[in-house]
Parts: C-alpha cells; structure tokens; sequence
C-alpha cells in the first residue's frame, strides 16, 4: 500500500478510480470516486452487508446541489450544517443521501482537487474497531486499498452527527 502527505498524489490516486484512505474531523475514512465499481469493492474490502450504505463528501454545497436533484426547502439547512462534522441524510428526487461537506481542511482540500464527489466510509472492517492512525491502516488494509493520504485528523473523537433533514432533527 502506498502513502503519500501530498494532497495532489492522492488526488491522481483518487481519479485514476482507486480506493483510498484519508483523515477526516474524527476518523480515518475510506473510499474512492462514486461509481458502482467503487461501491462495490468498498463492500468487498470492508466486508459489508449490501444494504448498508455509504454517505457522499462533497467540497461546497454548490457542488452537492448541483450534482443531486434536491428541493430548495433543504438548501437552508444545508448551509448551515456545511464544514461541520454533520452527516445530512438529503431526500432527493429518488430517494434519501447521506452527505456531507466536510470541515477537515486537508480533505476538503483533496475534495476541491478532485471535484467530483467521493463514496465514502470509515476505516475499518464491518463490526471491527475503527483505524486511529495511518499505521492501523496500513496493518488492516494494506493488499486491499490502493493508497492512504498521510495528514492529521481533525481532532473530533467520535463519528460525525447525523440530522435527517426532512424531519429536521438529528438520528445520532
């Protein structure tokens, strides 16, 4: 498994369609470009159920609207809880999305330079302890993962809250 500390090798890491590991505000996180492919492995690699499902990071709110079909009842609320470490859950045309614009200035960073948005999950194996350190990471993913951008966690030290936006109060 590579590393890198550069932003800009993770992102040609990233577009060139691979999984990755990278800090967020809290925890190490995990994931790639959202593409079925993508989601795939992700489910492979962390041996997750099929119905579980992942959130998309973005790095503004105009990209997320731009990118999923949402009511402008929700845009209030969505700039409210940008660059925190909130997980909205959006409903859209089609169905509900987990999203989130992150505070985290290395991954929102990584997030600009891609500029598409990115699956992502926690580093860890399904039901297993999340990785609190790049040489976690390495020892549980390495053979599995591409790649993992070598940079500090944001210092929260517990998973992102999570507020259902169409019924405006918070599920964790």
């Amino acid at each position: 498994m590579k590393t890198t500390t550069r932003i800009d090798v993770a992102t040609d890491w990233a577009l060139d369609r691979r999984i990755i590991a990278y800090p967020t505000e809290g925890v190490w996180g995990l994931g790639g470009l959202n593409l079925p492919e993508i989601t795939k492995e992700l489910m492979h690699i962390k041996s997750r159920p099929n119905e579980k499902k992942f959130i998309l990071l973005f790095h503004s709110s105009e990209q997320l609207k731009k990118t999923l079909n949402i009511n402008s009842e929700y845009f209030d609320l969505i700039e409210k809880h940008k660059h925190t470490f909130t997980t909205m859950i959006i409903p859209t045309a089609t169905e509900k999305v987990a999203a989130r614009i992150p505070g985290n200035s290395a991954l929102l960073k990584f997030l600009k330079l891609i500029n598409k948005p990115l699956i992502s999950t926690s580093a860890n194996i399904s039901g297993e302890p999340v990785c609190k350190d790049i040489h976690e990471i390495k020892k549980v993913f390495d053979g599995k993962i591409y790649g993992a951008l070598d940079a500090p966690l944001g210092g929260e030290n517990q998973p992102s809250k999570i507020i259902d936006l169409e019924k405006n109060e918070y599920i964790r």
